[in-house]
C-alpha cells in the first residue's frame, strides 16, 4: 500500500513545474483566510463601539466599510486563489494522463494479456479524477481551514487564556476519532477502486458483445453480474461515508459541547463585556467549518493515496523492451529462425526448437491445428514478446539489435480479428501516416484491396466515417480495408493472420485476388486454416505442439503421407 509520503513525492514532480502558481495561490489564500479570521474581532468592537461609547454616523460608516470591505476582499482573493488552485489541478491532471497514455501504448503485449480492459480504462478515468482533488481541493481546503484554525485558536487564547485552555483538552478526542478512521476509508477506497475496475470491464463486454447477449438470452445472468458488482461498489463506499461520517458526528458533538461550556462560563464565572463574548463566541462558531473540514479532508485524501498506486502503478509498468540502435532501412536478406524456443508460462513450452529460414519475397504459410504456435511464431518476429532461447535474425543481424519503431516498419499485418477505428475511409487507410500519404496512395490502395467498388458507393467516398470498429461495414468491406491499410503502408514484409477465416466464398475470393496482387516484390506470411487459399505459396509449414513436422510445396506435401494431407482430408 502506498503510504502518503509516497504519494506526494510521486505527485510533486507534476506540481514542480507549477510551483510559482501554487505559491501566489497558496499566499493569496493564506491572505483571504486571515481577512476573514478578523471578522469576531471587528463584531465584537462593533458592539463595543456603536452599541455603546460612540454611536456617530463616522464611526458607523467607519465600520460599515471595514467590516463590508474585509469580507469582499476575502471572497474576491478566495475566487482568483480557488480559480489558479483548479487550472492546477487540471494541468496536472492532464499532465498524468498523458503520461498514462504513452504509457499504455508502449507496454509489452503481456501486459494486456494479464490486465482486462476495464482494470486498465479505470485506471485512466476513475482513479485518475480521485487524484484531481488532492491537486486542489485538498490542497487549498487544507491551507484553507489550518490557517483559520491556527488563527482563530491564538485570537482565542489571546481574548481569554483560561476558557480556551478548558476547551483544548477535548483535541485529543478529535485525533483518536481521526485515526479510527483513517485506515476504514483506506481499505474501503480500494475495494471500491477494485470493483470500478471490473465494473468497467463489465460495460466493456456487454456494449462490444451486446449481440451475442441477445442472441443467447444472457441478460439475466450480465444483469446479475452487474448488480453484484454496484452493490459492492454501494457497500464500500457506504464504509467510506459512514468512517467519515463518524469523524464529523465526533466534531459536532464536541462543537456543541464546547459551545455550551463557552455560554455557561462566560455567564456566570468570568467577566466578559458583550462585545468580548460575541467576539470569542464568533469565532468559535468560525472554527466549525474549519474543523469539519480538516476532519472529512481525510476521506477524499485516502482515497487519493489509493488511487495514486493504481495510476504510479501503470506508470511505472515495465515499456517494451527496446534497447536496440540500428535502424533497419530495408530488409535485404531472409529472415532466419535459429533454435527458438518460447513458453508463455514455465509449464508449458509454445515453440520448441524452431530452425527455419524464409527467402526475401518468398510466400511461406503456417498452417497446424489450433495451439500448434502459428500465431507465437509471427508475435515472435514482430517482437511482442522477447525469445526465451535462441535467436531470430534478419540482414544476419538479430532483430533485438534493432531499434523497435524501425523493425516494425518493415511489416505489415492484416488480422482475423480486424480492428478499425472510428474515423474516415480514408482515415483508417492511411493510419499512422495520414499526414504523408497522399490521396493518390490511398486510393491506388483501395482499388489494389478491391475496396474502391464499395467505397465509390458510399455518400461521402473516402470521407465517409465508419464508425466503431467500421460498425457501419460487413465483414468482407472491414476486411478488405485492412488490406488496403497494409498495402498502403508498403512494408516488404506482410503478414497475414488467418485473413479469409471468417469470410464467406464470394468475399474470400475478392480478398484473395487483393492478397494475391500484394505479393509482388513483398515477403508474405500467410497463417490458414484454409487450406484452399495458401496452394499457390512457396512453401508450406506445418506445424504440431510447437514444432515443424514437415515443410515443402503444396503438391509434394499431399502426396505424401504427411500431416498437412491429414488436416486436407479433414477439410474435404
Amino acid at each position: 500500500m502506498m503510504s502518503f509520503r509516497q504519494f506526494v513525492n510521486r505527485l510533486f514532480p507534476y506540481l514542480k513545474s507549477h510551483i510559482g502558481k501554487l505559491i501566489i495561490t497558496s499566499i493569496l489564500m493564506v491572505f483571504a483566510t486571515a481577512l476573514e479570521t478578523a471578522i469576531p474581532e471587528i463584531t465584537g468592537q462593533i458592539v463595543d463601539t456603536l452599541f455603546g461609547s460612540d454611536r456617530s454616523d463616522k464611526t458607523a460608516r467607519f465600520y460599515s466599510i471595514l467590516l463590508f470591505g474585509t469580507i469582499a476582499i476575502s471572497a474576491l482573493s478566495t475566487l482568483v486563489a480557488l480559480g489558479s488552485g483548479s487550472w492546477i489541478s487540471n494541468k496536472v491532471i492532464l499532465d498524468l494522463r498523458v503520461d498514462m497514455f504513452s504509457k499504455l501504448i508502449s507496454l509489452p503485449k503481456a501486459y494486456f494479456d494479464k490486465n482486462t480492459t476495464g482494470q486498465t480504462l479505470s485506471k485512466l478515468t476513475f482513479d485518475v479524477e480521485q487524484i484531481s482533488e488532492a491537486a486542489s481541493t485538498i490542497w487549498l481546503d487544507f491551507i484553507k481551514s489550518s490557517i483559520t484554525v491556527i488563527i482563530l485558536t491564538c485570537y482565542l487564547f489571546y481574548k481569554n487564556l483560561s476558557l480556551s485552555v478548558i476547551l483544548v483538552i477535548l483535541l485529543p478526542l478529535v485525533y483518536f476519532a481521526v485515526k479510527l478512521s483513517t485506515k476504514r476509508i483506506r481499505d474501503a477506497s480500494k475495494k471500491v477502486q477494485d470493483s470500478m475496475g471490473k465494473l468497467t470491464h463489465i460495460l466493456d463486454e456487454n456494449i462490444s458483445g451486446s449481440d451475442l447477449i441477445k442472441i443467447y438470452h444472457a441478460q439475466s445472468s450480465e444483469r446479475n453480474k452487474f448488480n453484484k458488482i454496484i452493490n459492492i461498489i454501494r457497500q464500500q463506499w457506504f464504509k467510506v461515508d459512514l468512517a467519515a461520517g463518524l469523524n464529523t458526528s465526533i466534531v459536532n458533538i464536541l462543537i456543541g459541547l464546547s459551545l455550551a461550556l463557552v455560554v455557561y462560563l462566560s455567564s456566570t464565572k468570568l467577566i466578559m463585556s458583550a462585545g468580548d463574548f460575541l467576539a470569542y463566541f464568533t469565532a468559535m462558531g468560525m472554527l466549525i467549518k474549519p474543523a469539519k473540514t480538516l476532519i472529512n479532508i481525510n476521506k477524499p485524501l485516502q482515497q487519493a493515496v489509493v488511487a495514486g498506486r493504481s495510476v504510479f502503478g501503470l506508470i511505472d509498468e515495465k515499456s517494451e523492451e527496446n534497447l536496440g540502435h540500428d535502424l533497419l532501412g530495408e530488409i535485404e536478406g531472409d529472415i532466419s529462425f535459429q533454435d527458438v524456443n518460447f513458453s508463455y508460462t514455465d509449464n508449458s513450452p509454445s515453440l520448441k526448437n524452431i530452425n527455419l529460414n524464409i527467402k526475401q519475397g518468398e510466400t511461406i504459410a503456417l498452417v497446424g491445428p489450433t495451439g500448434s504456435g502459428k500465431t507465437t511464431l509471427v508475435n515472435l518476429l514482430l517482437r511482442f514478446y522477447n525469445l526465451n532461447d535462441g535467436n531470430i535474425l534478419i540482414n544476419n543481424k538479430d532483430i533485438s539489435s534493432f531499434e523497435l519503431e524501425s523493425y516494425r516498419s518493415q511489416f505489415s499485418l492484416v488480422d482475423q480479428n480486424v480492428r478499425l477505428f472510428n474515423d474516415s475511409i480514408s482515415g483508417n487507410i492511411a493510419f499512422g501516416k495520414k499526414q504523408e500519404l497522399s490521396m493518390k496512395t490511398i486510393i491506388d490502395a483501395a482499388e489494389i484491396s478491391n475496396s474502391k467498388e464499395f467505397i465509390d458507393k458510399l455518400d461521402n467516398k473516402y470521407d465517409s466515417e465508419i464508425g466503431e470498429d467500421g460498425v457501419t461495414l460487413s465483414g468482407g468491406q472491414r476486411q478488405r480495408l485492412s488490406i488496403a491499410r497494409a498495402i498502403a503502408k508498403d512494408s516488404p514484409v506482410l503478414i497475414l493472420d488467418e485473413a479469409t477465416s471468417a469470410l464467406d466464398s464470394a468475399t474470400e475470393k475478392l480478398v484473395q485476388s487483393a492478397i494475391n496482387k500484394m505479393q509482388k516484390d513483398r515477403t508474405m506470411i500467410i497463417i490458414a486454416h484454409r487450406l484452399s487459399t495458401i496452394k499457390s505459396a512457396d512453401r508450406i509449414i506445418v506445424l504440431k505442439d510447437g514444432e515443424i513436422i514437415e515443410q515443402g510445396k503444396h503438391e509434394d506435401l499431399i502426396k505424401s503421407s504427411s500431416e498437412y494431407l491429414k488436416l486436407t482430408q479433414q477439410q474435404t
